[in-house]
């Protein structure tokens, strides 16, 4: 058995979107697999482990972007160390726009981002809400988005970070993408949250994160019996998905 860490950021202001969700899925398969992980949440100010092998951030409006920027980019280098050892990251909507190189504000002024990942994001008037479905490399990646954003990737940046082509809904990119994977890290507007329903997702971070131990990652039986539910509710989504478009969400 091989011990993980799994470190959620600013659980209590970039967690709107069921992120919590996505840590409770990466610690549950883990243990199916026959491994354990520690999870560690870390709020502003708080220390970080030396050492984390999966990294969540999650989502929050543009309030808590500003309340957070400062700290997380004073946590700049230990991301960037964190990622070169072979950390996985997931981070979610605002929390993966801070990632970017910047957050271009419909006022003219902008968020600094801390460039580890070669975007940039816009502020649009334009709401993207609705159901999203992209194909990737680990096959179709689907959920929920819900955001005011366009991201585009940097001058020179290599398009194949560009994860997955949206098949039904918006997606982030202007050019009918959607999430940016580069280097174990995964910037995403996907929410729901997105791991309960993407458990091809979930697996790949973790068996970045076993890697780095020199442990391998079977998801294992009881992970397949989970899997049942989220093809199902998987399959729901997609037949939803094509021409189900939302401009705002009813109550």
């Amino acid at each position: 058995m091989t011990t993980i860490t799994i470190v959620q950021l600013y659980p209590d202001l970039l967690g709107i979107t069921g992120d919590r969700g996505n840590v409770e899925v990466l610690s549950a398969r883990a243990g199916y697999a026959g491994h354990h992980a520690d999870v560690v949440m870390v709020g502003i100010g708080q220390d970080a482990p030396a050492s984390a092998d999966v990294i969540v951030i999650g989502n929050g409006p543009l309030s808590a972007l500003r309340t957070v920027r400062e700290d997380l980019s004073a946590r700049r280098e230990w991301l960037a160390a964190q990622i070169a050892a072979g950390a996985a990251v997931l981070a979610v909507g605002g929390g993966a726009e801070l990632l970017s190189e910047g957050i271009d504000l419909l006022d003219g002024t902008s968020v600094a981002g801390l460039g580890l990942v070669p975007a940039r994001v816009a502020r649009t008037r334009q709401r993207r809400v609705g159901y999203v479905v992209a194909e990737t490399p680990d096959g179709r990646l689907v959920g929920f988005e819900d955001h005011a954003s366009e991201w585009s990737l940097s001058a020179g940046a290599d398009p194949g970070v560009r994860y997955g082509r949206v098949v039904a809904g918006n997606g982030g990119f202007a050019d009918g993408y959607e999430t940016l994977h580069q280097d174990g890290v995964y910037a995403t507007n996907v929410q729901g949250p997105v791991l309960p329903l993407n458990p091809q997702l979930a697996d790949a971070l973790l068996e970045r994160a076993l890697k780095r131990h020199g442990a391998d990652y079977r998801p294992g039986a009881e992970a397949a019996a989970v899997d049942v539910h989220a093809a199902a509710a998987r399959a729901e989504i997609q037949r939803l998905a094509t021409g189900k478009r939302f401009t705002a969400i009813q109550l």
